[in-house]
């Protein structure tokens, strides 16, 4: 019968300790998520300054005709062009699917937003969960491209 002797088994064994641990030293890591996008950083950062801009405007515009919908259409198709430029680079990214999901929401909140508008102007009361939301939406987006930068 053959016999692995007890000396040949643990030579192989840490053998074997090496070899591992030398992957887990070197950085033999699976990524499961993209790297860092600075254009799609500054991109949202660059909408949320819109969006911003549009909140301050109509809450200085309560009750006066300049709140309407009508006079705004050109922020919601800024806003649909810019939405829309960051998701088509978001997708083009490989492994980038939570990036994905976070600007089809803000993409869907601006849609609401448009709605919501089209049904009269918006009251500073109104005005201030919704710019609440955004920002949530903002930051969560911001945070995670953040997070790639520094490699958490």
């Amino acid at each position: 019968m053959f016999r692995i002797s007890k000396l040949s088994w643990l030579s192989r064994l840490v053998s074997i300790i090496i070899v591992f641990y030398i992957f887990v030293v070197t950085g033999c890591t699976v990524k499961l998520i993209s790297s860092y996008d600075e254009k799609t950083d500054e991109a949202v950062t660059d909408l949320h300054k819109k969006v911003e801009t549009f909140f301050l405007s109509i809450e200085s515009q309560e009750g006066l005709p300049e709140c309407t919908y009508e006079n705004h259409t050109a922020f919601y198709q800024e806003a649909k062009v810019s939405v829309s430029a960051i998701e088509v680079r978001a997708r083009a990214i490989p492994d980038n699917d939570i990036t994905i999901e976070q600007i089809v929401l803000l993409k869907e909140n601006i849609e609401m937003l448009e709605q919501l508008h089209k049904l009269g102007c918006l009251s500073k009361e109104q005005i201030e969960p919704l710019r609440i939301n955004f920002n949530s939406g903002f930051t969560a987006i911001l945070k995670l491209e953040l997070a790639k930068k520094r490699g958490d």
